[in-house]
């Protein structure tokens, strides 16, 4: 559900029944992100309990949304804030044969990976994984995820419902240079290519395809054009990252990690191979899609960029392919179970889920 005020939510909270053992989950448009403290000590005071995050923009149905709310009523198994290697639990894992879980985390943490590993490792591949990195436009981090007891940043939230999920992921970039082999990386900083200094290497691919003097200010202009696609070592699948800064040493700074020891292929891509590629992620839930569901979307605020006006065009072309409407966020790092049902970190990517009521 919706709501484009503060005041609406409200509204729509006294009128909505929540028992105990239901929980809200509050996707927070960044221009709404103002009421937050609001939010938590109102839902407080009625003694509900939520958890949520701030993203860039919404996504309901054709439309991105700098404003608003959306909500959801869940019955949770688990329900927790997760910090690096620390996350209490105690059920037992084969008891979740067809639950999800949904998760919501500071997409700009340099722990990104720490943080879902953590969940990784006490949940396996027992259950399916949908979620987003929630932070704000400007990608400069700060508290994006909340709950009953505050905002913070560098944490994940993780809810576990009693519902399977249809999952599809595609993000349509194509190889331009590569592969280069990735000798030296910290967390989500890229390091070393073929022990030459990366942005060095990165640069001069760039200002080759693109004709044009690459710059540390004006980086993320090119680079938004031009992701990595990361091929670990005995794997074949690629991943996305998104590279979005310099640091003071001249290395680059990626959204997640950057696993060592790795493949690594620049990227290129153009509206169209995106718009097809998200267009083919619905056809695909919406073949296999249940009797009743909640369609759930996770799409790249960086494919936004990219896309610009045309944005919208890939809402359009998802929301056509279904008859309830499709709800999310533009996100900071997707995250999706892969094929073998382990969690993976997307970047530049849609995500779509499909949740099963």
């Amino acid at each position: 559900m919706y709501l484009k005020s503060l005041d609406e939510l409200k509204k729509y909270v006294k009128d909505l029944s929540v028992i105990p053992g239901e929980e809200l989950m509050i996707l927070t448009a960044e221009k709404s992100s103002i009421y937050v403290n609001e939010l938590i000590e109102y839902l407080n005071k009625e003694d509900i309990n939520f958890f949520g995050g701030i993203y860039p923009r919404l996504l309901v149905g054709d439309k991105s949304l700098q404003n608003g709310f959306i909500i959801e009523k869940y019955q949770p198994l688990y329900s927790s804030i997760v910090l690096p290697y620390l996350m209490r639990f105690k059920l037992d894992v084969n008891t979740l044969e067809d639950c999800t879980a949904l998760v919501l985390v500071d997409g700009l943490s340099s722990q990104m990976k720490d943080l879902t590993n953590t969940v990784y490792n006490k949940l396996g591949n027992n259950v399916s994984y949908i979620g987003g990195g929630a932070g704000y436009y400007d990608l400069t981090q700060r508290p994006c995820i909340f709950n009953n007891k505050g905002v913070f940043q560098d944490v994940l939230y993780v809810c576990i419902i009693k519902s399977p999920v249809k999952i599809a992921v595609n993000h349509g970039w194509n190889k331009l240079e590569g592969p280069f082999h990735i000798t030296e990386s910290r967390s989500n900083i890229l390091c070393k290519l073929d022990s030459y200094n990366a942005f060095d290497v990165y640069r001069d691919i760039i200002e080759d395809e693109e004709k044009i003097t690459l710059y540390k200010s004006d980086f993320f202009i090119y680079a938004k054009d031009h992701p990595f696609g990361i091929v670990k070592r005995g794997q074949t699948n690629l991943v996305v990252r998104d590279p979005i800064a310099l640091n003071e040493d001249n290395e680059i700074i990626c959204v997640a990690d950057i696993p060592e020891d790795s493949d690594l292929y620049i990227l290129k891509g153009d509206i169209n191979s995106l718009l097809s590629s998200s267009l083919d992620i619905a056809t695909n839930c919406a073949s296999n899609a249940p009797e009743k569901y909640i369609p759930l979307l996770f799409d790249c605020i960086s494919r936004a960029m990219f896309l610009e006006e045309r944005f919208e065009e890939e809402l359009t072309n998802i929301q056509s392919k279904f008859k309830y409407t499709v709800q999310g966020a533009l996100s900071i790092g997707e995250i999706a179970s892969s094929n073998n049902g382990q969690l993976v970190i997307h970047n530049k990517s849609t995500i779509l889920g499909l949740l099963s009521i």
